[in-house]
């Protein structure tokens, strides 16, 4: 009996460093997925650097208590956490992309970088572009003045 709590308390100290260290994580509530919804999630997953784990709400709840998120209440249900130590918004956007396909998926809530975000906000992260997207869109409205002088001076040199 004490060889089993000692290895549930190995596993909340292992959960909540992995929880503190990574940029991001989502809780969601997968009951109803499928086994080819899950093995697909999980490969898209691995592709953008992210994971995926699946514990008991006792260990995860402890382990939310030991990093100091309380603002997820007491866990119930079958849960799920995606995580990623390099990407912030990867997890939150393939959650998303889940949840368009299978609107039984309830979403949680998030932490970002130590803020929690509940399920509303979340939704509102994960439909932002990715930060490429934003650099190319920041970069096209600097670049748009320039491109309409330039325009302008080939149809004028066209004219004459």
């Amino acid at each position: 009996m004490k060889r089993a709590i000692e290895l549930k308390e190995q596993k909340v100290n292992e959960i909540s460093e992995i929880l503190k260290s990574s940029s991001s994580f989502i809780i969601f509530e997968y009951k109803g997925l499928d086994a080819g919804d899950t093995t697909a999630l999980r490969k898209n997953m691995f592709s953008n650097d992210t994971k995926m784990l699946v514990l008991k709400n006792n260990i995860t709840n402890r382990s939310l208590e030991k990093i100091n998120v309380k603002d997820f209440g007491e866990l119930v249900g079958p849960n799920a956490i995606a995580y990623s130590k390099t990407e912030q918004i990867a997890p939150l956007k393939l959650v998303n992309d889940l949840l368009k396909s299978n609107d039984f998926i309830k979403i949680k809530g998030s932490v970002i970088d130590g803020t929690f975000y509940d399920a509303e906000s979340t939704m509102k992260i994960a439909t932002l572009p990715s930060r490429e997207g934003m650099y190319s869109m920041f970069l096209s409205c600097l670049t748009s003045p320039i491109r309409s002088f330039l325009y302008g001076l080939k149809a004028i040199s066209e004219k004459k």
